[in-house]
Formats: C-alpha cells, sequence, structure tokens
C-alpha cells in the first residue's frame, strides 16, 4: 500500500516515492508576491509558520505557554477565542491529506466540526485574505472526499480578535482543478508555462 509522506525542508510531498504536486504550488500562478522585498515575505512567511505552530501545539495539548514569544500571544488568543466561539472538535490537525484520482497532496490547518458542521479551515495571520484560498480550501475538502464540507479561513489579528470568511463560490473546486490539469499537460509536453 503507498503511502503520503511529506518534506517539510523542502515543502515536497511524496505518494508511493513518486513527487506530487501541492496545493500552495499549484496555486502559484494566482498569488503574485513579485513586488514585495525578499527579506520581508522570508519574514512574514517565518512568523505565519510561528502563528500556526502555537495554534497546533496548543489545539493538542502540548503547547509550553512560557516559552512563546509575545508577538504570538494575541495571535494564539484570537485561535482560542475562534475555538471556543464555535466550540469546534478536530479530525485532523496539520495533516496530509492525498486526492488519489487527481494525483495531488496538501496541508490543511484544521478539518473536522464547527458549530457542529464538517468544515476544513484555513488558519491566515496575513494583513488580508487572497482569492486563491477559497480554491485551496476547496482542493483540500475534494482531497478529503468532503466536497460539501464547509470552507472558513480565519484570520488571526494582533490585536487579539479573529475574522471568519466562508467561501461559497462554486468556481473554486474548477479554478484549482483547471490549474492542475494545466500543470500536468504542460509537463507532460515539456512546457514551462509563463505564469
Amino acid at each position: 500500500m503507498s503511502t503520503l509522506t511529506f518534506d517539510e525542508a523542502s515543502h515536497t510531498y511524496y505518494f508511493g516515492g513518486q513527487l506530487v504536486p501541492g496545493v500552495t504550488s499549484i496555486l502559484t500562478p494566482l498569488t503574485d508576491f513579485s513586488r514585495v522585498p525578499p527579506a520581508v515575505l522570508e519574514a512574514a512567511s517565518n512568523f505565519g509558520k510561528a502563528v500556526h505552530l502555537a495554534c497546533e501545539l496548543d489545539d493538542l495539548g502540548t503547547l509550553d505557554e512560557a516559552s512563546l514569544d509575545p508577538a504570538l500571544a494575541p495571535y494564539l488568543a484570537a485561535w482560542r477565542k475562534f475555538s471556543d466561539d464555535h466550540q469546534v472538535q478536530w479530525d485532523l490537525i496539520e495533516q496530509p491529506v492525498y486526492h488519489a484520482t487527481m494525483r495531488y497532496a496538501g496541508t490543511p490547518d484544521r478539518f473536522g466540526l464547527v458549530n457542529g458542521v464538517r468544515t476544513v479551515v484555513d488558519i491566515k495571520s496575513t494583513a488580508q485574505l487572497y482569492p486563491a484560498v477559497g480554491p485551496q480550501l476547496a482542493a483540500y475538502a475534494q482531497a478529503k472526499m468532503e466536497p460539501y464540507a464547509q470552507r472558513i479561513a480565519v484570520q488571526l489579528k494582533a490585536d487579539g480578535t479573529y475574522v471568519p470568511k466562508t467561501y461559497k463560490d462554486p468556481t473554486d473546486w474548477p479554478v484549482f482543478a483547471s490549474l492542475l490539469t494545466l500543470r500536468t499537460w504542460c509537463k507532460q509536453h515539456s512546457i514551462n508555462p509563463n505564469f
């Protein structure tokens, strides 16, 4: 039986030893950070990873709050408030998933119940939510074989508040599937697309 593995250092997925594309890499054409200085982009990425790790450890009950960077505290407080306000129960916490038919992988932040409804959740610490979040969440729901799951991004803020955004656009999954199909077609024909 083939297994899914994730190489965190290179952020790559393998299924049965074969490299498979990840959700975020498939969505690259929809996100343009070329105007952001590399040092700023790296700092934001590292901070986002730290927020995710703090929330993950907290949800798993293994967070050592004494070692928490004070800059992360309001984001963690916002996540805890969202979790309490919406009576969450998680089945998956930062666990990779694989779509066997479409042959891609990804790591949803959370999958489980939000107010009793099957939901895939993405945690964001960015200043704004980008349009590609909708297709991203649709891809996770499809990979989990729960295409009708509710899709929510939770934007955590530096003031300890959160803003949830529900994604319902029926074109989110076709957009993702189209990008994946185009990527696969280009690879089969040794074409390097201009995006």
